[in-house]
């Protein structure tokens, strides 16, 4: 509050003896004495004032050590007046460390002048919930469908004379000839999976996922699979991702029995070096 009047009486103070005022706010967040979350969507309201003449321009840079310089607002007015309230909205990007990012709010008028108000904020970490790729389909080992799933395109396939060559793939059920629906997975490819019951798949991020995968036992089988089942999957100590089991039907014959899925994959960020 302490900050807000003392902006405000420089903003009077300066109306007599500046030509161009700027002043720039977050007003929902405490960001002059807390950390604020990775994420957040940030309220800047910026007023602006010329003494002779009128606003042109309002802009917004930020700046920190993992996005560098970028421009986040750029309003040109198509019809400038001596004086420009603006209400903008940002969300913070997701950061690994904690950050200081730092914003500087511009005011441009007819006059060529420019007048700019800082703000520097504290970020601490976050990890941004993955999107989901949903209703992927497997089909039974004993179907004619795709019963096999690749992680380089992310759908099913089918499986060929390498079982190598796909992430994991149906077993088929034995003894040989029966129309039930196995409910196994395995993989030879070295991918491993873990029931993970409780996890929070809707909310599922990187952090949460390899946290987790940290203390879970995990196989390159997994059995018993059933409607409502979480799983994380991975490779040895690095967590890949995670599934959900939307249905499991198992029906009449083989042809249509089936998985259906949703998927969380972990993006692996590349740096600088490696672009």
């Amino acid at each position: 509050m302490l900050l807000i009047f003392s902006s405000v009486l420089l903003l009077a103070s300066c109306e007599k003896q500046s030509e161009l005022v700027t002043i720039m706010e977050i007003d929902n967040v405490a960001w002059h004495r807390e950390y604020i979350p990775s994420g957040t969507n940030l309220h800047f309201l910026i007023d602006a004032e010329s003494q002779s003449s009128t606003i042109q321009r309002i802009a917004i840079m930020a700046s920190d050590i993992m996005y560098r310089d970028r421009l986040i607002l750029d309003t040109v007015f198509a019809m400038p007046v001596k004086r420009q309230k603006l209400s903008f909205y940002y969300t913070l990007p997701y950061y690994e460390d904690t950050t200081v990012i730092s914003f500087n709010g511009s005011a441009y008028d007819g006059a060529g002048r420019v007048a700019s108000f800082p703000i520097k904020i504290h970020v601490s970490p976050g990890s941004e919930p993955i999107r989901p790729i949903d209703n992927l389909t497997l089909y039974s080992a004993a179907s004619s469908g795709k019963s096999a799933f690749s992680l380089e395109t992310m759908q099913p396939e089918y499986l060929g004379t390498d079982s190598t060559k796909v992430a994991w793939f149906d077993i088929l059920k034995t003894p040989a000839g029966s129309e039930e629906l196995s409910r196994e997975w395995h993989s030879e490819a070295g991918i491993k999976f873990s029931r993970a019951e409780g996890f929070n798949f809707a909310e599922a991020t990187s952090q949460s996922i390899t946290s987790i995968w940290k203390n879970l036992t995990a196989s390159t089988t997994i059995k018993q699979l059933k409607t409502d089942d979480v799983l994380l999957f991975g490779q040895n100590d690095e967590a890949l991702g995670a599934i959900k089991l939307i249905a499991v039907y198992d029906e009449a014959g083989t042809e249509n029995d089936r998985y259906v899925f949703s998927l969380k994959a972990i993006k692996k960020q590349t740096t600088n070096e490696e672009n």
